[in-house]
């Protein structure tokens, strides 16, 4: 599919940005969701305000990491709080903070998922991430039988 301007367009359905400071963590996270995952495209973000300028591209999901370096004083809970505002695109907050509060301050405020950086949160990731397709395909069915039958 293309734009006006002869340009590829990108199916946003299948696309999932990652929030992560960490140029390892970032491209292992790439890595994971285009080779392991399934057949998810993958945009990177070091700087959290930059993905701000994004929303309106609608991914299918947001990989948010807690804390972020360069000066930045602000922490993933901030953002959360501005995404969830600006759009419904659902986030997965990812982070290697042992704060036992941050669980509960991150569902409250909207995360579908709060994972921690271990060895088991991949396998996370690609169960939030399956969980989050069979929902959306739920919430289509159901829309569709809506219009079908004009209900």
């Amino acid at each position: 599919m293309f734009n006006l301007h002869g340009i590829k367009k990108v199916n946003m359905d299948k696309v999932v940005f990652i929030v992560e400071d960490d140029p390892i963590q970032q491209k292992v996270l790439q890595r994971h969701f285009e080779n392991m995952v399934g057949d998810f495209k993958v945009r990177t973000f070091s700087n959290p305000e930059e993905i701000l300028e994004h929303l309106h591209d609608k991914p299918f999901a947001i990989v948010l990491d807690h804390y972020f370096d360069g000066g930045n004083e602000k922490t993933g809970l901030e953002y959360l709080k501005v995404i969830k505002k600006k759009s419904g695109i659902p986030v997965i907050y990812y982070t290697s903070s042992d704060d036992s509060e941050l669980p509960q301050k991150v569902k409250k405020l909207g995360a579908v998922a709060f994972i921690h950086k271990d060895l088991s949160s991949f396998v996370r990731l690609r169960t939030t991430l399956d969980q989050l397709e069979a929902e959306r395909a739920e919430r289509e069915k159901k829309g569709f039988l809506k219009r079908f039958f004009k209900l």
